[in-house]
């Protein structure tokens, strides 16, 4: 059967509309629901950032605080060149050169040498621990801790706090002299001339056991605690 020429204009727009409806399905409207899903991520985005709270600017100067660090640099430096020079002037321990040179000052300032020992302490690392304590036949015994480089307060004597076990551990001399004031007094500050570090911890000073005549120096008898 043919169709007239109207009816062919209205199948051929029939067709065209359902082609461009088919396109719109197939294509626009799922690019649609795209769009529509980008623009509420865009919004909830856009919400999150409203209710962010943007950091308050620093109220110290970038500047300055950098000047306060740097400086705080240079003082470590400082300290770390002041504790090599000082390492530097130590004497290796158990240095025999050290104690031969304390001798030839004492001989050179006139002092004799009635003693001159090692002086041993208790180290200062060891602290008693109650816990320890168990039964009644030992609790006068108590468990020993030792702590390292351990550094007592400022109260404590310098024996204490160069004893070992501390942080300023050194050896110690008991050196017990005989010799007038004068002699003593020449022989301790000739200490400090030494080659290698040597500090007076503790110094005693009593009257000789011998009595001197008239018009002659009294000689004393001086304990000093130095450490080497």
């Amino acid at each position: 059967m043919k169709l007239s020429q109207r009816e062919q204009v209205l199948s051929a727009l029939v067709i065209v509309v359902l082609v461009v409806g088919a396109y719109g399905f197939l294509r626009f409207f799922p690019a649609n629901q795209k769009i529509d899903s980008l623009q509420k991520n865009a919004s909830a985005t856009q919400r999150r950032l409203f209710r962010a709270r943007i950091p308050d600017q620093p109220t110290e100067d970038i500047d300055k605080l950098n000047k306060e660090l740097e400086e705080l640099r240079q003082e470590i430096d400082l300290t770390n060149e002041m504790a090599r020079e000082i390492m530097h002037r130590l004497a290796p321990l158990d240095s025999q050169t050290l104690k031969l040179h304390i001798s030839q000052l004492a001989h050179n300032s006139g002092v004799y040498i009635r003693s001159n020992k090692k002086w041993l302490t208790k180290p200062a690392n060891m602290q008693s621990n109650p816990a320890a304590k168990k039964t009644k036949k030992k609790k006068a015994q108590a468990k020993t801790e030792f702590v390292d480089d351990l550094v007592l307060p400022a109260t404590a004597s310098w024996v204490a706090r160069m004893s070992p076990g501390t942080l300023f551990a050194r050896p110690m001399q008991r050196l017990e002299l005989e010799g007038s004031y004068a002699e003593i007094r020449q022989f301790i500050y000739g200490l400090s001339e030494l080659s290698y570090q040597v500090t007076v911890l503790k110094i005693n000073i009593s009257k000789g056991p011998n009595e001197i005549p008239a018009g002659y120096a009294q000689k004393l008898v001086s304990e000093l605690i130095l450490a080497l």
